[in-house]
This record gives structure tokens, C-alpha cells and sequence, in this order.
């Protein structure tokens, strides 16, 4: 297999999954590197949702050959899909894919779709601080080679 093929792949036997009291922006799933991670709702069912969302997104970006730092744009920068159509449309796709399966996860656990909308959307995420300019080399770090 070639390597540019094996690049668009995640080593599973290095992924973490992380529930965490602060993100890197206001947003309740995140991920990068070799990291799912959570926002800590303190519900492990609404946890567990939100990273498989994550997973199966992630691994969808990473095979299509997407970065994670364009990712950060499309959910950071308001002109960014304007910038990289293609690339956006693809992530439109995975991201509808991942909150399929995740509303049969929230669905198959007893959970209401509606009312677990309702609490990840209404959490007010506590934001890090970071500089722009530790994102910018971070972001160089986190890019799809």
C-alpha cells in the first residue's frame, strides 16, 4: 500500500479518548493528533455520544486527506467555506454521517435525540486560552501529511 494512502489513515492503537473541563473553542467535541475528546457533560451516555461523533468525523476528514486545521477554520472562520468549497462540502457530508450514528447511539441508550440536543447546545463551554499565535504552530503540528 502506498504511503500517501497510509498517511490518510489514524493509528487506532495510539488514539486517546478524553473527557475534558476546558476546549480549545466553544464547541462540546474536538479533536486532533492522536485525541477524541469531550467536553465533559457529566452524563458518560452524552460523553460517549460526543465522541463517537468525533471518531467517525475524524476518521472521514483524515481519509478524505482534509487537515484538522481547516477543520478549526470552517468552525472558527465564518468565511472560511468559501474559501475551500470542496473540502467543506466533504466535511458537511462526514459531519451529517457522524450525528447519524451518534442519534442511533443517544436513541439506543433511551435517550431522547431532541433532549440531547438540547443539553449540548445549551452548555456553556468553557473556552482555554490561547494565544493566536500558539494555535497557528499548533495547527501547523495537527495538518494531514
Amino acid at each position: 500500500m502506498k504511503q500517501k494512502t497510509l498517511d490518510k489513515l489514524i493509528d487506532y492503537s495510539k488514539l486517546k479518548f478524553q473527557v475534558r473541563k476546558s476546549m480549545r473553542y466553544d464547541d462540546v467535541g474536538d479533536y486532533f493528533d492522536t485525541k477524541i475528546i469531550s467536553y465533559d457533560m457529566e452524563n458518560p451516555i452524552i460523553n460517549n455520544a460526543i465522541m463517537l461523533h468525533e471518531f467517525i468525523e475524524y476518521t472521514l476528514i483524515r481519509s478524505a486527506g482534509i487537515s484538522v486545521s481547516m477543520i478549526d477554520d470552517f468552525d472558527t472562520d465564518d468565511d472560511a467555506p468559501d474559501k475551500h468549497k470542496k473540502e467543506y462540502k466533504l466535511y458537511c457530508k462526514y459531519h451529517r454521517i457522524a450525528n447519524t450514528i451518534e442519534r442511533h447511539f443517544i436513541e439506543n441508550m433511551g435517550m431522547n435525540w431532541k433532549s440531547y440536543q438540547k443539553a449540548i447546545y445549551k452548555v456553556p463551554v468553557k473556552v482555554r486560552t490561547i494565544k493566536k499565535n500558539e494555535i497557528s504552530k499548533r495547527n501547523k503540528d495537527w495538518k494531514v501529511r
